[in-house]
């Protein structure tokens, strides 16, 4: 396949549109918790049941994501909406505890399925001298999703016959989707491919050669501890600002969110004219001082410190990610941009864990310096690929 010239064009948006619907499914159930209380699931369980999705993902996303060539993507998308619509569909009728986990497990892999297909697609409809910008559209898609949909959950359920109702249309949702990959198969569809080229399946040396290159596991490597330290700030920070007496929590959200969609659409641009290493950097230094502006200031500030959070981690995701496209070899673009997508899912596992950790030992002190330490590692590391991006 020709390296394209377009950035916006029916197949980037395409994606773009495939990736919003897919987090649209996933956010939906951001009241599983809730629901799995109502369903008479143990307190100590109901963690087991949210975190099978990404658990199945995670380690699908390791093992198996560098077999989905450009050739394999559609067919295995087509098979994530299969599985994620009759996974929505199931929540009407499954109410046991092993029967949750392992659907679940089973969404897990659907999730798996569509994410990481339309990510092999991505990277071959974006023009090599726009990834970062690429990255950065791609990322609004789905931070579109986590903004609408709880929102308009908490508004539609109830006037539905319960939660599990809720589940099962966020599956349908998905089905405009197929249309979209249908086109996609038709117009990104591979030549046959010969050795190394796009939508050939790499040897075993190939994928070995490509894993122990040094600069794309640091980068990989880096891409988990930018999550890790937004995971944690995300699942820990209400507790935190509840403690300290802020009446509004979702002010601070609001307003990260809306400087990281500012400055993915703003500056898209940018993010391919300055040195991405240099951006990751800058990137972690902005989290760093995040961390500590919530440690040390007031917590009337929160709204302005999650600007500035907003700032940080606007800029790290197209960078980190433009970072990888931009050291990989093409033919294996697909696979390291779904081990970064593997990232994602550690670090939003870790996340969490480490950073209750922290608190749970040393209190949010301990917490805030640790996060702050994570960051500026982070940042060092980032300045050591300037070279290599060079």
């Amino acid at each position: 396949m020709p390296s394209p010239r377009r950035l916006l064009s029916f197949e980037f948006v395409s994606l773009c549109l495939i990736a919003f619907l897919a987090i649209a499914n996933g956010t939906a159930y951001y009241n599983l918790f809730g629901h799995l209380a109502e369903l008479g699931v143990p307190a100590g369980l109901r963690g087991l049941v949210v975190g099978a999705y990404a658990l199945v993902a995670m380690v699908l996303y390791l093992v198996a994501s560098p077999f989905l060539t450009t050739r394999r993507a559609p067919r295995a998308m087509l098979a994530g909406i299969a599985i994620l619509v009759a996974g929505g569909l199931s929540f009407l009728v499954v109410r046991s505890f092993w029967g949750l986990l392992l659907l679940r497990a089973f969404c897990g892999a659907g999730g798996f399925l569509l994410g990481a297909g339309a990510t092999a697609l991505l990277v071959g409809v974006i023009p090599p001298d726009r990834s970062g910008e690429a990255f950065g559209i791609y990322s609004v898609a789905i931070l579109a999703a986590y903004g609408i949909v709880p929102a308009g959950m908490d508004l539609l359920v109830p006037h539905l016959p319960g939660v599990a109702t809720g589940y099962a249309l966020a599956g349908l949702v998905l089905l405009p989707a197929v249309g979209l990959v249908l086109a996609l198969r038709r117009r990104i569809e591979p030549t046959p491919a010969g050795p190394g080229e796009a939508g050939h399946l790499p040897s075993r040396s190939d994928l070995r050669a490509s894993l122990s290159a040094p600069r794309l596991l640091l980068v990989l490597g880096i891409g988990v501890t930018y999550f890790t330290n937004w995971s944690s700030l995300y699942y820990l920070f209400k507790e935190f600002a509840t403690e300290r007496g802020l009446r509004n929590v979702g002010a601070f959200f609001s307003a990260l969110t809306a400087v990281m969609i500012g400055i993915r659409l703003l500056a898209g641009r940018l993010f391919d004219r300055f040195d991405k290493a240099r951006l990751a950097a800058f990137s972690f230094g902005m989290i760093a001082l995040g961390h500590l502006a919530l440690a040390t200031l007031p917590i009337g500030m929160a709204p302005l410190i999650g600007a500035f959070f907003g700032l940080g981690l606007g800029a790290g995701y197209p960078a980190l990610n433009g970072l990888m496209f931009e050291l990989s070899e093409p033919r294996f673009r697909p696979q390291n941009a779904n081990l970064m997508m593997f990232g994602v899912q550690l670090g939003s596992f870790l996340g969490p864990a480490v950073g209750g950790a922290l608190v749970a030992s040393f209190g949010y002190p301990g917490y805030f310096r640790g996060s702050i330490i994570l960051a500026l590692a982070s940042a060092g590391l980032s300045l050591l690929l300037v070279r290599a991006s060079s």
